[in-house]
């Protein structure tokens, strides 16, 4: 299996120092089920890019939106693009994970749910975040797929898995399994 190690959480808004640190991780540990771990800052997406780029694997962390989802996943498009156009051969020695965080997103959420107060409103608490991993694995699914995908597939390019991550909830109210059996399932 894989094992993650993180680069220092102060370098978030730091894209070269995190390029460093995760260069420097890499490098020490020296092995190949090693997955750096970066979070899916705005700094944090272009260090990711490149250390793709330079056939290392990562685990991307901290992402809480669809959005930034979407640019991960164009940073490991076109660091495998460029890992490939290199000159490396076969793309699957590199591994990635995206690791999309969910009960904080919900926590979050719920809070301004509750300070609108509606019962519209309040019928939604802990029922955003499910939505939204669903709607990133739809995404997940079209950005692996089609001509662009299939050429670095060719290459022995393996899928960017999203990892659900943060699934134990926050609030006492829900069932300690709801994002577990809701994601399964």
């Amino acid at each position: 299996g894989y094992v993650s190690v993180e680069v220092d959480p102060g370098l978030a808004s730091d894209t070269d120092g995190t390029i460093d640190s995760a260069r420097h991780l890499h490098e020490a540990i020296d092995a190949p089920n090693v997955l750096v771990k970066i979070p899916a800052t705005a700094e944090g997406v272009p260090a990711i890019r490149t250390m793709l780029a330079e056939g290392r694997s990562i685990n991307v962390t901290l992402i809480f939106s669809i959005d930034r989802y979407a640019e991960v996943m164009e940073a490991y498009l076109a660091g495998l693009e460029t890992y490939a156009a290199s000159g490396a051969e076969d793309l699957s020695k590199v591994a990635s994970v995206a690791s999309f965080f969910i009960s904080r997103v919900d926590t979050e959420v719920d809070n301004r749910l509750d300070a609108i107060g509606t019962d519209e409103a309040l019928a939604l608490r802990g029922k955003v975040a499910v939505a939204q991993a669903q709607l990133a694995y739809q995404r997940f699914q079209e950005v692996f797929s089609g001509p662009r995908w299939e050429a670095l597939a060719a290459k022995g390019a393996r899928v960017q898995r999203p990892l659900w991550a943060s699934t134990s909830t926050k609030n006492p109210d829900y069932p300690d399994t709801l994002y577990v059996d809701t994601l399964i399932g």
